[in-house]
């Protein structure tokens, strides 16, 4: 072998080594990764939180308290952060959403085919901004659990606004003039790409000490978040749930026995994980007839069928077809071709056949047929967790 030949490739021999250990532990790393389960269950704080918003005084972490409890075991637990400084922020609701949405993204939250909130306070308020701002992902979202978030402002906030120029403060307010939070709302209601997401809220009932949070600009107790304005919005099909504790320290259970943590429990156990699936189903139509030398014609056949509100079913495709055919005039006719299907489940059919012709001035008979219509239909059937 040459020299310089030689001498290059003992040179390159590290790079190559190095490149090869870099795959086979990238290889690695892709395989022990684990893949997502079907929920993620995403932990939003609220205004001047963090990360420990959900530590109670005991040490008890809500997120790890849900990680390891078997009632939740397919679903995955993500703690969300942004930025929201004690005092002087600079950054208003639609910029924090933005980089909550963006953290999510890098933390591969929008990979799971479910997802739901568990948000406290301003939490609540970047969550709902952040899926009319991205509705191909709030499509997988199927509910969000507020807690104390002040969907009609908070007087608090009004007061906090004069010592703070923070402009969330602006975006928290009670005042009758607050166009963000009333915009906010109508965007909410008026968008069909988040009004079908369960909202399901708690609210404080004791007040919040001068000592803790927003009550340093006050001199005595207060209510953060009214009643009202706590469950402004949310599904009245849940009763909202009372959280005895002000307003840090409702979402700080000590234990999973604490209403907090029940409430979400059971809104959880009452939305369970959907799996998709697709089923088929038929309908048929029997006794179509043709005589002699006519035909058997209909452009727009109405051909329903059932299907199960409970499974969410929805019909997504059908196929037509003549069956039992006797003496049509065409051995093959023109398929029936099925034009559209209705949300409700009805095809629209259009088909023809012609009955058999004369013989030396003489009929010979009546065509028979039936029309079978093959419904595809996606389910979405409940997945149930263990209940202890």
């Amino acid at each position: 072998m040459d020299r310089k030949i030689k001498f290059v490739l003992v040179a390159l021999f590290p790079l190559f080594h190095a490149a090869a250990s870099f795959s086979q532990t990238a290889i690695q790393q892709n395989q022990t990764q684990p893949a997502p389960r079907a929920r993620v269950i995403v932990f939003v704080h609220g205004l001047h939180g963090s990360r420990e918003s959900w530590r109670a005084s005991n040490g008890a972490y809500w997120p790890d308290m849900v990680r390891t409890d078997p009632r939740f075991a397919y679903s995955d637990v993500e703690v969300a952060e942004y930025p929201t400084p004690a005092s002087n922020g600079r950054m208003s609701s639609v910029q924090l959403a933005d980089i909550l949405w963006t953290r999510l993204k890098q933390d591969h939250v929008w990979e799971h085919r479910e997802v739901v909130f568990i948000a406290h306070s301003l939490g609540g308020i970047l969550v709902e901004e952040m899926l009319l701002r991205h509705p191909a992902d709030a499509a997988r979202v199927r509910f969000i659990v507020s807690y104390g978030t002040p969907h009609e402002g908070s007087p608090i906030a009004r007061i906090a606004s004069i010592y703070d120029r923070d402009p969330l403060l602006n975006d928290l307010s009670d005042a009758s003039n607050n166009a963000f939070l009333t915009q906010l709302e109508n965007n909410w209601r008026g968008h069909d790409s988040v009004n079908g997401i369960h909202r399901f809220c708690a609210y404080e009932s004791q007040d919040t000490t001068p000592e803790n949070g927003f009550g340093r600009y006050l001199k005595t107790h207060a209510r953060v978040v009214s009643y009202f304005s706590a469950t402004y919005g949310c599904d009245v099909t849940t009763p909202p749930q009372e959280i005895r504790a002000d307003h840090l320290h409702m979402v700080r259970p000590l234990d999973r026995t604490s209403s907090a943590y029940d409430f979400f429990y059971r809104v959880y156990r009452d939305n369970p994980i959907l799996e998709e699936r697709l089923v088929t189903r038929e309908n048929v139509i029997a006794g179509l007839e043709a005589g002699c030398d006519r035909s058997n014609a209909n452009p727009d056949l109405q051909v329903p069928i059932a299907l199960d509100r409970a499974m969410q079913e929805k019909a997504v495709a059908a196929t037509a077809s003549l069956i039992n055919t006797v003496d049509l005039r065409d051995v093959n006719p023109n398929p029936p071709v099925v034009t559209r299907i209705d949300s409700d489940g009805v095809a629209h059919v259009n088909y023809s056949f012609s009955g058999p012709g004369k013989k030396l001035f003489v009929c010979l008979g009546t065509a028979h047929a039936s029309l079978k219509v093959q419904f595809s239909i996606d389910q979405q059937v409940p997945i149930r967790e263990p209940q202890n």
